[in-house]
């Protein structure tokens, strides 16, 4: 009985969605069932794409690119190095290094138009001569100015290289 109940309920549930109506398309509905029209200016497979300027524009970009990054360098160059750290400034200057081995070196320095002859090595670093009057033409050899500017009877302190280049009298 129960079977015959649920069956009739089916069947009749059934029928009456049948002929009840469907509710009437919206706008968006309507939107989608018109035929599709390509008339916009995007290529398809049917139109030519004209790609003469895009050669033109690339060159274009790339010389922007090129004088922009330039411009950069040299704003950079003239204006920004002294401002990193480790650029040093106008004041002091290294201007010839000669390696001896075994991490020692012998150095002139240049605070501004003084002119020191360093000693380095392990053990620290060693003022060897102030050198008064550096010659503009080159020495005849290293070791002729060594022996001329050279003084190794004793080592000289960090201050007493701090003082000289302050102009002080140690």
């Amino acid at each position: 009985m129960r079977k015959l109940l649920l069956s009739i309920a089916i069947a009749g549930i059934t029928a009456f969605g049948a002929h009840a109506q469907a509710p009437a398309p919206g706008p968006s509905e309507k939107e989608l069932q018109q035929p599709l029209v390509l008339d916009d200016v995007k290529p398809t497979q049917n139109q030519p794409v004209r790609s003469e300027a895009s050669g033109w524009r690339a060159i274009g970009s790339t010389l922007f690119v090129l004088v922009l990054a330039g411009g950069a360098l040299w704003a950079f160059r003239k204006y920004g190095v002294k401002r990193l750290p480790g650029s040093g400034g106008g004041r002091l200057k290294v201007e010839e290094t000669l390696a001896l081995g075994d991490r020692r070196f012998v150095s002139i320095l240049r605070a501004d138009d003084e002119h020191f002859l360093l000693a380095m090595g392990p053990q620290g670093i060693t003022l060897l001569a102030r050198l008064d009057g550096v010659e503009t033409a080159p020495p005849d050899s290293f070791a002729e100015t060594l022996e001329r500017h050279v003084e190794v009877t004793r080592p000289t302190s960090m201050r007493e290289v701090e003082a000289m280049m302050k102009g002080e009298k140690p």
